[in-house]
């Protein structure tokens, strides 16, 4: 439970060393339920502080809230090096099995689905409440 609200916390924290009242309203057009509008405030080396202090977990649910123009910006920032490194942790997740592979096409899940129901079909109908 903690470590779901760690970045909101660690923001917190941050705006209060900067020397902002934490019971200070929002100003007006600002939404008071926007979790990233923190993030976005911090510098790059305030970001990247925090970034090393969360969880996989957080650090997953973080990515997926950026836009794709922002994912796009922070991969054409990355040197060579880096890139290699984020594709080889990619790549061994991958082998042992911790995210999926590629996705079906369209033609090969209509293939596996026909190979499912025959499969099914072929099998003699096992013994329950109707088939005494």
């Amino acid at each position: 439970m903690l470590r779901a609200l760690l970045p909101r916390l660690l923001v917190c924290l941050l705006a209060l060393a900067a020397g902002a009242p934490a019971w200070a309203q929002p100003g007006p057009g600002k939404n008071p339920d926007d979790p990233d509008a923190g993030w976005r405030r911090m510098t790059p080396e305030q970001r990247e502080s925090l970034w090393r202090q969360m969880s996989p977990e957080q650090k997953i649910d973080a990515w997926k809230r950026l836009t794709p123009e922002q994912r796009q910006t922070i991969r054409q920032k990355l040197t060579p090096e880096q890139r290699e490194a984020v594709r080889q942790r990619f790549q061994e997740r991958r082998e042992n099995g911790e995210v999926p592979g590629r996705r079906l096409s369209p033609e090969e899940r209509r293939q596996l689905r026909d190979q499912i129901y025959e499969s099914n079909k072929a099998r003699p109908p096992h013994a329950g409440k109707n088939n005494r």
